[in-house]
């Protein structure tokens, strides 16, 4: 990727905005090297160190998930704090969320530095690791059920978080390509480094919790909307070996061995995700979650899988879906 000219003397500078803005078209960019990604990492680091909120917010999402460092809870909940301190409205709403999972973020202006503190002191790393029993569905094939999963209030931070990005939600068709198909008529729309934040990477971290699958084998999260009529008919969500197209990202990313979806919301009618060859139908109240192996003990991709999103009759059906791979992309 070439670097913009007066971006990169301006950030060489010690301008903050510009570092911020340089690191950020580096992280969108799909043309990035490997250098320029280290690059864009140290950029915000120091864009944070000179009181940028924006990439201390992003530091902390980097220090969550671990990226150019070691991963860590503490440091990302500290940089969440000195984004909020720093003015950051985004950093100030999920400090308070982590802090009370329970109730939606109300922000107060002008608060103190002493207030953030308190907030940042008060996350529970514990509180936030942990889930209800799972409940069994069906052993074949394996699908189970955890209530109040995620809480409400972290469900309608999602949903917000998402309503401005949604788009056409594709499929993987026979020849391996994404496409938008008659078959699925939902939208969507996938979380990307850049669109990352704390709390959405907190949900995914009780996710790995939940399936004992650790997060690095975790594909981009996504969250799907479907208004009135709007469905994703019956399909599977494992990629075929048998199919040579499909087998460059089998080699590359793994097998899709699990699929997990949390209901976001509960405000409409119909909606359920149904297994039709087991005559299975689940809708799950707000925060609920179901998830199933889409391979059999054996590895084997297992056909009895096979699901769908049904169309609400009425209101708007939001979900998170997060599909889990059986090894690191390479």
């Amino acid at each position: 990727m070439e670097l913009d000219a007066d971006l990169l003397a301006r950030s060489d500078a010690g301008e903050a905005d510009a570092q911020f803005a340089l690191a950020s078209s580096l992280l969108r960019s799909r043309t990035a090297t490997q250098d320029q990604f280290v690059m864009a990492t140290s950029l915000i680091d120091r864009a944070s160190a000179a009181g940028h909120a924006g990439a201390s917010e992003l530091r902390a999402v980097f220090e969550a998930m671990g990226v150019g460092r070691q991963q860590s809870w503490d440091r990302s909940f500290d940089a969440l704090q000195l984004a909020a301190e720093q003015g950051s409205r985004s950093a100030q709403a999920q400090l308070l969320l982590l802090s009370d999972p329970s109730a939606d973020p109300q922000p107060p202006e002008g608060a103190s530095s002493d207030f953030w503190t308190e907030a940042r002191l008060s996350i529970s790393l514990e509180r936030l690791m942990s889930h209800g029993e799972r409940r069994a569905l069906s052993n074949a094939p394996r699908i189970r059920v955890i209530e109040a999963f995620a809480s409400g209030p972290e469900c309608r931070w999602l949903i917000e978080r998402a309503r401005t990005m949604l788009k056409a939600a594709p499929v993987i068709d026979v020849h391996g390509n994404q496409v938008v198909d008659p078959s699925r008529t939902n939208k969507g729309t996938a979380f990307e480094l850049f669109d990352m934040d704390v709390v959405m990477e907190i949900v995914r971290a009780r996710i790995s919790a939940a399936t004992h699958i650790p997060v690095p084998v975790f594909e981009p999260t996504q969250i799907l909307h479907y208004s009135v009529g709007q469905e994703f008919k019956p399909h599977l969500d494992f990629l075929e070996p048998g199919n040579p197209h499909h087998r460059a990202q089998l080699d590359s990313h793994g097998q899709r061995i699990a699929t997990f979806l949390i209901y976001l919301n509960d405000e409409f009618a119909g909606g359920e995700t149904e297994f039709s060859q087991i005559g299975l139908r689940y809708r799950g109240r707000t925060g609920d979650a179901i998830f199933w192996a889409n391979c059999d003990m054996e590895g084997r991709p297992e056909p009895l899988t096979l699901h769908a999103g049904l169309p609400p009759i009425s209101g708007e059906k939001w979900i998170l879906s997060q599909w889990i791979r059986d090894r690191v992309a390479r």
